[in-house]
């Protein structure tokens, strides 16, 4: 118990407390505090980690154990300690979860009405998640492209799991793009500097939207190529990425060239 206590409740519990120490040291932040938002705040930390403990589930399950070996947490680290990824999986997965909660609940003690703040921080998110089919394709720049042709010309397997796991991400974000954009439409909320404000600025860009609605079919594209062209090609197969990488490139700058002028 003393391995988990040491290296992963205590890291854990530090994570809470520098959230708490921009709250009260924060000179903008402190004057916003009250009860009723530190309230909401560490509230809004309940639904973070029943996800995070979806995902250490997840982890559980691949490694041979159950879900309901949940309860036996402490345990399993203390025997997995050093020796398998395990741990260092739960232990990342906890910790994003609780960089998260602090991002969005310091966006509710922020403001001194919780309801406004919680809405600001889940507009920062969505537009934050909107935006991110652009990372996706920069993975696939950085990391996919290089090791898909590598292995084209090598003549093996591609990594179908990493390409069906782009594919995933690339579809939850696209879903929060569309999420955004009728929102966006049906709501009469106003363009504005705020957060709220500035996702439906974002959703209201038609330019916007299309450039990374068009990205994130090349975002399909790329993985579905991937996975199957391979088995008739493999230099059609690069072929093909190569002008989808380019044709990414070019969206990405005309998108980042949009951005700045709605800003």
């Amino acid at each position: 118990m003393r391995i988990f206590i040491r290296n992963y409740l205590l890291p854990w519990l530090l994570i809470i407390a520098f959230w708490l120490a921009i709250w009260l040291l924060g000179s903008q932040i402190g004057k916003s505090l009250n009860v009723m938002n530190v309230f909401v705040a560490f509230l809004l930390l309940v639904p973070f980690l029943l996800v995070a403990f979806h995902f250490v589930g997840k982890v559980l399950e691949r490694y041979g154990y159950s879900r309901e070996d949940i309860r036996r947490l402490p345990e399993i680290i203390e025997k997995t300690h050093e020796r398998l990824y395990i741990a260092k999986e739960i232990f990342d997965i906890i910790g994003k979860a609780l960089i998260f909660w602090g991002l969005m609940a310091t966006a509710v003690v922020m403001t001194r009405d919780p309801l406004k703040g919680l809405l600001n921080g889940i507009a920062i998110f969505a537009r934050i998640f909107a935006l991110f089919i652009i990372l996706v394709s920069m993975v696939i720049w950085v990391m996919a492209f290089p090791h898909c042709l590598y292995k084209l010309f090598i003549g093996r397997e591609l990594n179908r799991g990493f390409l069906v796991e782009l594919m995933r991400q690339n579809i939850f974000y696209t879903v929060v793009l569309i999420a955004v954009r009728i929102i966006a439409l049906r709501s009469g909320y106003p363009a504005g500097d705020d957060p709220i404000g500035e996702l439906m600025a974002l959703g209201r860009s038609s330019n916007i939207v299309n450039l990374l609605l068009k990205l994130s079919g090349l975002n399909f594209l790329f993985t579905v190529i991937g996975l199957y062209g391979p088995k008739n090609s493999r230099k059609l197969t690069a072929l093909a990425l190569t002008l989808i990488v380019i044709t990414q490139v070019w969206i990405v700058r005309v998108i980042i060239f949009w951005i700045a002028k709605v800003k």
